[in-house]
């Protein structure tokens, strides 16, 4: 009988040992090769496009102060959706896909959804125009902002969208530490970053509807019109451009031409 036990530890030993080899060749060599690379470069890029789509359809502008000519945009104004990794996983085809790939789309979307989300919340934008709020008597009548570009305001989430934040976020959640999975994760956090940057530059906050507040009355009997205070808008929609898929996977693919040996 001890024998036996003996025997089985023995197979348990070399069945562990074959289980970590095949591992290791699955895990830290599988996105090696050319092909493979751009493969995986060009489902990333197209999952990331798609979600990136459906949540800015989505997305608006929560209420915000508006006093004379300038809205201001604050903290947590761009509200609910926020950007998740199951909007770019839940469009992944698994099938014929091994794990390690799959984990490496899966670090890809964890690294977007987690720098969007502290981008959404920190975005601020104090010059949102209403150049009707400037001429107002009593109020202001209802009337829309001129759109302005993303990049016209700032976040205190800007950072986490760097290539540096989504590179080392990607590989902390990754299938390992390969030369391969390293390649690709470069690719990608540099290419996600310089698409954000271009999406900042032409996505535009557009459509808040502002009204109410108190403007002085018109003369003889005030100084209107003139300035308003205190009115509110809400709404918006952002607008113009989506996220570049293309563009991603192109850089992605300049990316690893750079990377070869």
């Amino acid at each position: 009988m001890k024998k036996c036990f003996r025997v089985m530890a023995v197979l348990l030993l070399l069945f562990r040992f074959n289980c970590d080899a095949t591992a290791f060749e699955t895990g830290e060599r599988f996105l090696e090769d050319s092909k493979s690379k751009k493969e995986f470069a060009l489902e990333v890029s197209s999952l990331i496009g798609s979600a990136w789509k459906k949540w800015q359809d989505a997305a608006r502008v929560g209420e915000i102060d508006v006093d004379g000519s300038q809205g201001i945009l604050s903290p947590g104004d761009i509200g609910e959706p926020v950007f998740r990794s199951s909007d770019i996983l839940d469009e992944l085809d698994h099938q014929g896909k091994s794990t390690e790939y799959i984990r490496c789309i899966r670090a890809v979307a964890l690294a977007v959804a987690n720098g969007m989300r502290l981008w959404q919340r920190g975005y601020v934008n104090g010059d949102i125009p209403f150049p009707q709020g400037a001429t107002c008597v009593y109020t202001l009548t209802p009337c829309y902002n001129v759109p302005v570009t993303i990049a016209s305001g700032s976040s205190t989430g800007d950072d986490a969208m760097t290539e540096e934040k989504l590179y080392n976020y990607m590989l902390y959640r990754g299938p390992g530490k390969g030369i391969g999975v390293r390649v690709v994760f470069h690719a990608s956090a540099a290419a996600i970053s310089q698409c954000f940057q271009e999406w900042k530059e032409s996505c535009l906050i557009s459509d808040i509807l502002a009204k109410g507040g108190v403007a002085p009355p018109p003369a003889p009997m005030g100084a209107g019109p003139g300035l308003v205070k205190g009115a509110k808008g809400n709404g918006g929609k952002l607008t113009g451009a989506y996220f570049n898929s293309n563009l991603m996977y192109k850089k992605m693919c300049e990316n690893f031409k750079d990377s070869d040996p």
